[in-house]
């Protein structure tokens, strides 16, 4: 076996390299194909649906901050009245806004009931005094 032959093939890679550099098919071919895929279209959001969403979620941030005041045994339930108070106002908010828009929109109607029942919940339990 001749070693130097072997050394010798390296030359005959480069064509081959240089083909395949300045081939410009596959980016012609690849191009055309992305071209032809059908862009995707969401559905609008109308803006009685935003403020939904925002104000649902200020109510779900809150609901946060009042399992964290709650779980904080130094707080007086005074001390986390004006948060209740707050969510509150807020799930009043996301329950006037959704009036505009539940029969356009169902699963916006069932997120807004299921955050309305924790809510309502949460601040009925407070309010009578289960934390005391």
């Amino acid at each position: 076996m001749d070693i130097k032959r072997i050394e010798q093939t390296d030359h005959l890679r480069q064509p081959a390299l240089n083909r395949i550099t300045n081939d410009k098919g596959f980016k012609q071919v690849f191009n055309s194909k992305l071209s032809e895929i059908d862009k995707v279209s969401l559905p609008a959001i109308s803006d009685h649906e935003t403020d939904v969403i925002n104000h649902s979620d200020n109510v779900l941030n809150l609901l946060d901050d009042y399992a964290n005041e709650l779980s904080n045994h130094q707080k007086t339930l005074k001390e986390i009245e004006p948060i209740v108070t707050r969510i509150e106002k807020e799930m009043s908010l996301v329950e006037s806004k959704t009036a505009d828009i539940v029969p356009k929109n169902r699963e916006i109607e069932q997120f807004v009931r299921a955050l309305s029942v924790t809510t309502h919940v949460a601040m009925m339990k407070f309010q009578r005094g289960d934390y005391v």
